[in-house]
């Protein structure tokens, strides 16, 4: 157990992105059940939100979910969640139609949710799955969510099953332009 003095106060952008690099991106890479859902285009954001939590409180006093209608909050952080499937064809994916506009414009509807709080710290984190970052038709879509976001950065990874995903994490902190 952690002695009340070992506890991270004052995360920043990068190191918050950096333990979703260390933390959470090998708990995907490791998870069978993931890659089941990767291959038949499902979301899994609970999933999301259990293992971001266990990530956090191993430094955090204070992780709680669904506290003010954000999805995970700590310390001076709000942060909310998706998980985008799209509908590009990949090997080894079922190939689905997924309403991509929609899923989409989820994450900016939530950035704009962020944009109303008055947290010091707001972030979005979202996996978009199957794609790989520099796929062309994904590009369009993904510029919708970073002119929204004062900084968007990413790591790419492989489902089990060698599904492509992105893992996104934006950070929301100005009043952006939806126009």
């Amino acid at each position: 157990m952690r002695e009340k003095g070992d506890w991270k106060v004052n995360m920043t952008f990068i190191e918050f992105f950096q333990l979703i690099n260390t933390q959470l991106i090998p708990k995907i890479n490791r998870h069978s059940g993931l890659g089941v859902f990767a291959r038949n285009r499902s979301k899994f954001e609970g999933w999301l939100k259990v293992e971001l939590i266990d990530c956090l409180t191993q430094q955090f006093a204070d992780v709680e979910p669904e506290k003010n209608r954000v999805d995970i909050t700590f310390d001076d952080w709000a942060v909310e969640l998706k998980t985008l499937n799209t509908n590009f064809r990949y090997p080894n994916v079922r190939n689905r139609t997924r309403p991509i506009t929609k899923n989409v414009q989820s994450v900016i509807n939530d950035v704009a949710k962020l944009n109303r709080l008055n947290t010091p710290n707001k972030a979005v984190v979202f996996i978009a799955f199957p794609v790989q970052h520099n796929h062309l038709d994904w590009q369009p879509h993904l510029r919708r969510i970073s002119d929204s976001l004062t900084e968007l950065r990413y790591t790419e990874f492989f489902f089990d099953g060698d599904v492509p995903g992105v893992i996104y994490c934006g950070h929301v902190w100005r009043t952006p332009d939806f126009t």
